[in-house]
């Protein structure tokens, strides 16, 4: 287990700066992932998800979504802090489950970049869609969330 921390930590470190981002978060439905940002606005994530049935059995969650528009809500010249917003769509398929399920989603988030680690930043973000699982079939309305920490 500790030799696949490593590897991934790895992969995850080197692709940091080749990709244009990369990010841990946590939050809802995943409670742990990582993810790499595209220059274009493509954001891919892989995370773990717990079970809707059984929350001590985890599963993959992979999502893919895209950044539609994004601003400063408040820069304070350089000083100390830049604060701003994105907002976009994607979708998030859980494998690897008992219960497959997909769900489609708008997300608006709110991210703090510190001035002396401009490379460095806190986000915090809402999800608010639909959500389908398989077996059986169903449907109701979902509401994620993630609070992380991007590097760029």
């Amino acid at each position: 287990m500790r030799k696949t921390f490593w590897v991934w930590f790895v992969i995850f470190a080197g692709n940091v700066w080749a990709i244009g981002g990369a990010g841990l978060y946590g939050g809802w439905p995943e409670v742990f992932g990582i993810q790499f940002v595209t220059p274009e606005g493509w954001r891919m994530s892989v995370g773990l998800a717990p079970e809707r049935g059984d929350a001590s059995r985890y599963s993959v969650a992979v999502s893919l979504d895209l950044v539609l528009a994004a601003g400063t809500v408040y820069s304070d010249g350089g000083e100390a802090v830049d604060l701003a917003y994105y907002a976009g769509a994607g979708a998030t398929a859980s494998l690897l489950r008992a219960d497959p399920e997909v769900n489609g989603h708008a997300l608006l988030g709110l991210e703090a970049y510190f001035t002396a680690m401009k490379s460095v930043g806190f986000f915090t973000e809402l999800q608010l869609g639909q959500r389908f699982w398989f077996a059986p079939l169903g449907t109701q309305p979902f509401l994620g969330f993630r609070v992380g920490l991007s590097l760029r």
